[in-house]
């Protein structure tokens, strides 16, 4: 807003539109025990060895979460007043002269939000210069950020008497907030890991053991992990001051609202949102079978054939685990495109005069302390060539067979409360029953070209292509949202958003591209040592569901150089330069806005670039000493 000279460095040209209240407070520890025993044959046969041990773990973690405690401060459906501009500390009355401000009537006067708590900050010289090459702009100041009670005492209504309608209460100061100063019960999480492993392992074979003239060198083992965890959470519900901030049923509807909810807000709806939480406790166990195999074939002195055979296992992060779900506000959509709102007719116009109703679903989010492991069934083929000491060339191919895929979606559930059944829309973790594949090839050559003169004798390169084709993955939780950025699900057999939500389906998973190249210029001679590799990938799945609009996240294709320089002074002593992203590479991320979906299925995916981040040049240097 242009109110006052100064632009966007004046506080007096910004309004709050809201603020959100959440608290975490967590601590965690862990006791890990392992032995091992080895023996060796000592004759001359095919066994070298054989090896075995075993591995204790015990991870504990506390949880504290609190709600997100959203609510509007000066937003654009209230008759701001005084309240208005984020710097007047002076306060007044707000207006009620208008059927538009006719919501005002009752509302104390406006005090003014807190003295000093803004400051002007440019960003001139910031990625120099070249990101944000304009004037100062106004943020809380650092002081204000530090001290939280100053925080809450300069912006919360119960202090200000902001536009905010009575009935916020901040995060800390809620009755029902008995532990720890600011957590209910239904928001404390312990979560306990146990894991009792042990292994087995025969190592075979040598230089001298042939078979078909081949020298043969491998290992075989077998590795068991029982895994038991206890979580112990809550099932906890809104609060009921949620409904607080709708504005009244009879106030003028604004914008292309075309509904007011507060005038469907039966009984039945309040009573769901009491506050309370029901205390809940999962323990499970379950047992994981890992072999191994591994072996080599020397078809001369230089040239070899290896194949692996391992099942791995990955574990949920330790987060998943928490045993809760949190209930927060029902989602508002106003607008013609709400899927929440109820017609006189399924045909009629989407106009304030056809309307009847307003569905209430509530939002959660939930932990899944069910979750299991990810397995994966690897086979790799390789061919190496070593031409010295230091060169070699390999081709490798690899296949990957994945069980219990874990992945984020939303569905919708009925839950009780109070007497009430409600709907309420989850967002959760939860393993797939068929993981998918992977498959691809890796080509690597790596050598130090010593035949050269002199220091030229210290050069070296390392040069890798890898390619992964996934397929069988399946990502069709996602939908793409309404224009209001609401997000759903597919579940239940039931589209999301009633229907008018597209479910898309990525087809990959997080974090691995088709196509990854690293080159490395080495040099190592005496007491010098330098690096500088370059490293480029094509684009890849970040995360299957955003936070805000429901659409699956793209990293585009991007490479980044990094170098490295080493010098030992003596024995004792090391210096060493470190630099990363040399090229002022910038991360440009996309949305996945159509492809393949129940109404399209089969389409090609279409990307649209919607942000940019950049990690600056770094340097790091460094002293390293030897005692």
């Amino acid at each position: 807003m242009n109110y006052a000279t100064g632009g966007l460095a004046n506080a007096h040209n910004y309004w709050i539109p809201f603020i959100q209240g959440h608290v975490e407070d967590n601590d965690a520890t862990e006791v890990a025990l392992r032995g091992d025993l080895e023996y060796e044959f000592g004759d001359d046969g095919w066994f070298d060895s054989i090896k075995g041990g075993v591995r204790y773990a015990d991870r504990k973690q506390n949880v504290r979460y609190s709600t997100f405690n959203w609510t509007p401060i000066a937003a654009p459906w209230y008759c701001n007043g005084p309240g208005f501009n984020a710097d007047n500390t002076t306060g007044g009355a707000y207006p009620t002269n208008t059927g538009n401000c006719g919501g005002n009537a009752g509302h104390a006067p406006f005090k003014g939000y807190g003295a000093g708590i803004w400051e002007s900050y440019a960003m001139g010289d910031f990625y120099d210069g070249k990101v944000f090459p304009n004037g100062p702009l106004v943020f809380l100041n650092r002081d204000t950020l530090k001290d939280f009670s100053k925080l809450i005492g300069s912006l919360s209504g119960a202090a200000t008497n902001s536009p905010v309608p009575s009935g916020y209460t901040a995060i800390c100061d809620r009755a029902e907030a008995t532990v720890d100063d600011c957590f209910t019960p239904g928001e404390i999480l312990k979560v306990r890991e146990q894991t009792k492993a042990a292994y087995l392992m025969m190592r075979f074979g040598g230089d001298d053991k042939t078979i078909g003239g081949m020298s043969v060198v491998g290992n075989i083992g077998l590795r068991v992990v029982n895994t038991r965890e206890t979580s112990d959470g809550s099932l906890a519900f809104p609060v009921a001051t949620i409904f607080n901030n709708l504005p009244a049923c009879g106030t003028p509807l604004s914008g292309t609202a075309i509904v007011n909810p507060s005038c469907y807000l039966t009984p039945a709806v309040r009573a769901f949102a009491n506050g309370a939480a029901t205390v809940d406790s999962y323990k499970g166990s379950h047992t994981q079978w890992l072999p191994s195999f591994n072996i080599r074939f020397g078809l001369s002195d230089k040239d070899f054939l290896r194949f692996a055979y391992s099942r791995a296992m990955s574990r949920p992060e330790f987060g998943y685990l928490r045993n809760t779900l949190a209930i927060n506000a029902p989602v508002i959509n106003t607008g013609p495109d709400s899927p929440y709102i109820v017609y006189n007719s399924p045909t009629a116009a989407h106009t304030a005069a056809n309307v009847t109703g307003y569905n209430f679903v509530f939002q959660a989010n939930s932990g899944n302390a069910a979750l299991k492991p990810v397995i994966a069934d690897q086979f790799d083929l390789s061919l190496e060539r070593y031409m010295g000491r230091s060169s070699s060339l390999t081709l490798t191919g690899f296949y990957k067979k994945l069980k219990n895929s874990i992945s984020f979606g939303q569905f919708d559930r009925t839950l009780t409360n109070n007497g009430s059944a409600q709907a309420v829309r989850i967002l959760g973790p939860a393993n797939t029953d068929d993981g998918g594949e992977l498959m691809g090839f890796e080509a690597a050559f790596q050598s130090f070209f010593d035949f050269l003169p002199g220091v030229l004798s210290g050069l070296g390169a390392q040069l890798n292509y890898t390619y992964v084709h996934q397929s069988g993955i399946n990502n069709s939780n996602l939908f793409t949202a309404s224009s209001s950025g609401d997000v759903g699900a597919f579940g239940a057999g039931q589209q999301s958003l009633g229907g008018t939500g597209s479910v898309l389906d990525s087809h990959r998973l997080a974090g691995i591209s088709d196509h990854t190249f690293n080159a490395v210029a080495l040099y190592e001679k005496g007491p010098v040592g330098f690096r500088l590799a370059y490293n480029w990938r094509s684009r890849y799945l970040t995360q299957n569901l955003d936070c805000c609009i429901g659409l699956p996240v793209f990293q585009k294709a991007s490479g980044f150089l990094d170098g490295s320089l080493r010098l030992s002074v003596n024995r004792f002593l090391e210096l060493s330069v470190d630099a990363s992203n040399l090229l002022n590479t910038t991360s440009v991320y996309q949305q996945q806005i159509f492809g393949d979906s129940p109404q399209t299925p089969d389409a090609r995916p279409v990307y649209l670039d919607s942000a940019w981040s950049r990690v600056d040049r770094r340097f790091q240097f460094g002293v390293r000493a030897k005692f």
